[in-house]
């Protein structure tokens, strides 16, 4: 079976294995790693600026003094650089959208693809540095489009793109088992978490031939993304990109399964449970108020409809709440402490919320909560449930199973990703620490030549472009690779 992401682990196993052979013949000498990679200039000048400075001090006469001492440390200096060079391989300037963007995906490449119609090539570009084309296509905050100066009016649409070509690749390809390109090897890695950043990190190191546990206490993987409510991310979809990201024959997956002792047998623990103890109001409290938080409120929605809703907070989770709850046939009063430029949540997202019918409150402090009564410095109104989406705390109950701080990637054997690490983040600063974490993994296990993720597999800009979706061609076509390819 030809999944969408197998040709770019064939790929990047074929790259890296020429990388290797590379490292190893510049250990042999100076720049010959990098003239096997026909990077002439740079294995010509690597060699030459080694080898002069020797024979230099062979025509002189070799004392040992300050001078020679200094210059043959420096040379094993050049020496261990240029190594690393050749297991580095080339390098490209990238463009600015892929600077930006928390998980640096190769937007020029899949643009390419996506113009030619090829949108199985198109959605394993895509793989190769967040494997959530589709989810990241319905809910990522697209920081790509906020750096994209193509064209004068607008930003190229690369979220919709990716959305669609994830959409129509789902929807058409036959998930079934398979087994990794890499061979299978005796290294196991527990996952504990089941949400973006969890699955991220099982998705690489499976597809590098490791072993790995995914624990999930839930009934379901997906984590937060579940509770994101359907009018925003299509659950159906969601399932079918999970399904694919599990696909691998080396991946158990353990639901319902929560965590409360030490596990055994494992090379790491990777910890990605995130960060979902909401804060509490630091006000004071009178009476017996409705007082509902984010998580259970999306989870189990209580009756809405005739009824007030008082959310405080102006990040994604609170508009999640209060679109929900109008959509319901409730009204939703979002109050927030800050200035309106302020809000944290997506403006997108935030507009859509306005003329939805909710109603925002900007700088508005609370202050007291008495009976079904909340009172800010901007006056006070009643409500049916108040709800406060003021953030998100780590639950450090599974640190302390582990004896790690929960501060730190990787201490005492165990990796800390994700919102788990970070504090509350978005879904793709969740891929980008899971990615990440992966490839540390496959290193301290000596199988960095596995991480075929990390390869750069640009593509440059077709001449012609062709297909049959109209949208995703003609936009994605419009791409203009800003960056620029540097062969040495």
């Amino acid at each position: 079976m030809n999944f969408p992401d197998f040709e770019f682990h064939i790929e990047g196993k074929k790259i890296l294995r020429e990388r290797k052979k590379a490292f190893y013949l510049s250990l042999l000498l100076p720049g010959l790693g990098q003239l096997y990679q026909k990077r002439w200039i740079s294995g010509i000048s690597f060699l030459l600026i080694f080898l002069f400075p020797f024979y230099y001090l062979y025509l002189i006469g070799f004392e040992i003094n300050y001078g020679s001492v200094t210059l043959v440390l420096a040379q094993l200096l050049l020496y261990v650089i240029q190594a690393l060079d050749a297991r580095k391989g080339a390098k490209r300037e990238t463009s600015p959208c892929e600077d930006f963007c928390p998980a640096n995906v190769n937007v020029p490449t899949f643009m390419s693809y996506s113009s030619i119609g090829d949108f199985r090539k198109a959605f394993g570009s895509f793989m190769t540095r967040a494997p959530f084309p589709f989810t990241l296509g319905e809910i990522c905050p697209a920081q790509c489009e906020t750096k994209c100066g193509v064209l004068p009016e607008r930003p190229l649409r690369i979220r919709e793109v990716h959305r669609e070509f994830g959409r129509r690749v789902l929807e058409e390809i036959e998930i079934i088992e398979r087994e990794p390109v890499f061979p299978v090897v005796d290294r196991k890695v527990a996952v504990i978490g089941g949400g973006a950043a969890g699955l991220t990190v099982a998705y690489y190191l499976a597809s590098a031939g490791v072993k790995v546990d995914l624990f999930e206490k839930e009934g379901e993987l997906g984590g937060l993304l579940n509770l994101i409510p359907d009018f925003k991310l299509d659950k159906a979809l969601l399932r079918r990109e999970i399904e694919f990201i599990t696909s691998f024959k080396n991946i158990s997956v353990f639901l319902n399964s929560e965590i409360r002792s030490k596990l055994e047998g494992y090379d790491f623990i990777v910890i990605a449970t995130g960060a979902q103890k909401a804060k509490k109001l630091d006000i004071p409290i009178k009476g017996s108020p409705e007082i509902l938080y984010p998580l259970s409120f999306l989870k189990t929605p209580p009756k809405l409809k005739a009824k007030r809703v008082v959310i405080i907070g102006a990040g994604d989770t609170a508009f999640d709440v209060a679109r929900l709850t109008v959509r319901n046939g409730g009204e939703a009063l979002v109050f927030y402490r800050g200035e309106a430029k302020n809000v944290k949540a997506q403006k997108k997202e935030v507009n859509t919320a306005v003329r939805e019918g909710v109603r925002i409150y900007t700088n508005c402090q609370p202050e007291l909560v008495e009976g079904n009564k909340i009172k800010f410095s901007c006056g006070e109104v009643e409500f049916d449930y108040l709800l406060p989406a003021i953030g998100f705390e780590k639950d450090r109950r599974i640190f302390k199973t582990f004896g790690v701080s929960g501060e730190k990637l990787f201490e005492n054997g165990v990796f800390v990703v994700g919102d788990s690490l970070n504090g509350v983040s978005s879904v793709i600063e969740a891929v980008r620490d899971g990615r990440a974490a992966a490839y540390e993994i496959l290193k301290k296990l000596g199988l960095w030549d596995r991480a075929w993720f990390m390869v750069d597999f640009y593509r440059p800009k077709p001449e012609k472009t062709s297909g049959k979706n109209l949208f995703i061609v003609s936009e994605a076509s419009l791409c203009q690779h800003c960056g620029m390819k540097i062969k040495s």
